[in-house]
């Protein structure tokens, strides 16, 4: 959870503005878009439900997300690789679309892009940055992590699940172990809870290259994976974070979105890079090398009319 600093960063530029009129057929049918409630205390819902490979793929329901959030989301990257605007960004939204039947996570994602260029007026560009980065590999000892066992196919009949609470309404509560670490309940699938500084992730079915992928959005800088393994994995990781409210923002690593405090810091707990070795047997390796950003231009802080 903590970003480099001391890094000399030099900056490319790539290309032109990407400010392309949307085509109509990567449109969401519908899109509903709300002011969020005010924070309730020091507890906040954040994450996205539904959408394609989930029970509800015909629709997707968005609480508590602002531009920052919306663009990773819709141009697929981390909070590292955008610039212009901050993920702290207390002016968040509740989002409702419905998607066209059959519609892909590729398509989905232009739709949400063009949702940026046409309710927010989004306008953005695309450059390059030198930058350290990190490889994801088998740390000495070997991978300490089982492969998934497989799951039975979804019942096509089952009807979809609810949709989640609203995000100014009760955030439910969660037991602490004797560690102090958030114990998640059965049967919510993979999610990440972070709370009283501390955090634990539940990975289901997970490859290696997604465990790189939220490495990297937690530690806040490049994760490639360089480890050769190509199975799907499940595991739970627990480790000490510096405090949610701290980081400005943040997201349920799949699955349902998850309840998280921003809380003063605590002392004690292992790091995320230890815990990495010592509960999965993997290991970060540093690289020099290069990253692409995505720089906003210009957005409205008040999307258009629904």
């Amino acid at each position: 959870m903590r970003s480099t600093s001391g890094i000399l960063l030099i900056l490319f530029s790539t290309g032109a503005a990407l400010a392309q009129s949307p085509d109509p057929a990567t449109t969401f049918e519908v899109a509903s878009i709300k002011q969020s409630p005010p924070r309730n205390g020091g507890m906040m819902r954040v994450g996205c439900n539904g959408g394609p490979g989930t029970k509800d793929p015909g629709r997707i329901t968005c609480t508590n997300i602002n531009v920052a959030n919306l663009v990773m989301k819709g141009y697929g990257i981390s909070h590292y690789q955008l610039a212009g605007l901050s993920i702290a960004d207390d002016n968040r939204f509740e989002f409702a679309v419905k998607l066209p039947e059959g519609a892909t996570k590729e398509q989905v994602n232009v739709m949400w892009q063009n949702l940026l260029k046409e309710r927010f007026k989004v306008v953005l560009h695309r450059e390059t940055k030198d930058t350290q980065v990190l490889e994801l590999v088998v740390a000495k000892g070997g991978l300490k992590v089982k492969e998934s066992t497989p799951q039975p196919p979804a019942d096509p009949e089952a009807p979809p699940p609810p949709p989640p609470p609203p995000s100014g309404g009760p955030v439910p509560r969660f037991n602490m172990d004797k560690d102090g670490f958030p114990e998640l309940p059965a049967g919510r699938g993979p999610s990440m809870i972070m709370m009283n500084c501390k955090a634990r992730w539940r990975a289901s079915e997970v490859t290696m290259a997604q465990v790189a992928s939220q490495l990297a959005s937690q530690l806040g800088q490049p994760v490639n994976d360089a480890t050769g393994l190509t199975g799907k994995y499940d595991f739970t990781l627990s480790w000490a974070t510096e405090s949610f409210s701290n980081r400005g923002g943040g997201a349920a690593a799949g699955g349902p979105a998850s309840p998280i405090a921003g809380l003063p810091d605590t002392d004690g707990g292992p790091t995320l890079q230890s815990v990495i070795q010592s509960q999965l047997g993997l290991k970060l390796e540093q690289r020099k090398g290069t990253i692409e950003m995505l720089v906003v231009d210009h957005a409205e802080k008040v999307p258009t009319e629904n």
